[in-house]
């Protein structure tokens, strides 16, 4: 076998000119045949369509892009994708941009650093739009957002800058409904997991839990963790078992640290929930409706939430 028959030569892509010279038209008219609401006369297009078939020709989106300084890319700057309620969020804001006519385009973080290096590299792709999930960009990124008419999203971050788009869900609510259903059902002692990371939503619902506590005037308990994870919440549960409480009511900020309180509780310590005590986490992820924990939880929004950004 010849080198040549083995290392075949790459046919070469096909342009928007092989293309206008098979379908005689102009290479204008090819464009606007690939151009969504283009002025093109029904006839042209099918002669576009039929030539780019003919050749396999694909249209260069990068150079479109350049060329219209706007792509049909969407950033996605996330973190935490190992999170359940995290993955299910950006599967529905994916599918929503999908539906929309977009590409979204990922990208994985770890503090605002890498977020503010992320959104600067989006720009030079000439997306669209950008959607933080995670970390709060610098304001210096922003305006440059803004500079570049890019709409910049942030969700769940709590922090307010000019020209940039937000959406939330009301977790200050929902933690000051947990304390109701708390005091419906009868629970004595409130306790909620607060933890020490800082993040807008999950500290929101553990303040709005613990001033519907207050303003009802019952015994609060705060257990400090460090972040809202499964482990975490097998350590406040060590805490809890360390000086029990008859009757208590168990607000975890979400349904991981939740998770974790309930298996060291029932395994560690041997508590029988919910007969003892009753626990309340949040965000509905798939594992909080399984048999073994069949937790009471907080369903957020993701397909709302996705619609709205």
């Amino acid at each position: 076998m010849s080198p040549k028959e083995q290392h075949p030569q790459r046919k070469q892509a096909a342009t928007s000119f092989d293309v206008a010279r098979r379908a005689g038209v102009s290479r204008a008219v090819v464009s606007r045949a690939f151009t969504p609401g283009s002025s093109i006369s029904t006839e042209s297009r099918k002669k576009v369509l039929k030539a780019a078939s003919e050749l396999d020709y694909r249209v260069n989106q990068m150079a479109r892009a350049l060329n219209l300084k706007r792509s049909d890319l969407v950033g996605l700057v996330v973190s935490d994708m190992a999170n359940p309620y995290r993955a299910a969020q950006i599967d529905a804001l994916a599918k929503r941009l999908v539906a929309d006519g977009y590409r979204p385009m990922l990208f994985c973080v770890d503090g605002n650093a890498e977020t503010e290096q992320s959104i600067s590299l989006l720009l030079n792709y000439s997306v669209s739009g950008v959607v933080v999930t995670s970390g709060l960009p610098p304001e210096a990124i922003c305006f440059k957002c803004a500079e570049r008419n890019v709409p910049l999203v942030i969700i769940d971050r709590g922090h307010h800058y000019p020209h940039v788009d937000q959406v939330t869900s009301d977790n200050a609510g929902g933690g000051h409904e947990a304390a109701a259903k708390f005091m419906r059902q009868g629970n004595r002692h409130l306790v909620a997991i607060e933890p020490d990371l800082v993040v807008f939503s999950v500290s929101a619902r553990v303040e709005g839990f613990k001033r519907a506590a207050k303003s009802n005037g019952c015994e609060l308990t705060v257990i400090r963790v460090s972040d809202p994870s499964y482990a975490s919440g097998q350590q406040a549960a060590d805490r809890f078992a360390s000086r029990p409480m008859h009757n208590a009511g168990v607000f975890c900020p979400t349904d991981l640290c939740a998770l974790g309180f309930l298996d060291a509780m029932r395994t560690k310590h041997g508590a029988d929930v919910p007969r003892e005590l009753s626990v309340i986490g949040y965000d509905d992820i798939p594992q909080s409706s399984w048999e073994f924990a069949n937790l009471t939880t907080f369903r957020q929004p993701v397909d709302e939430i996705a619609a709205t950004t």
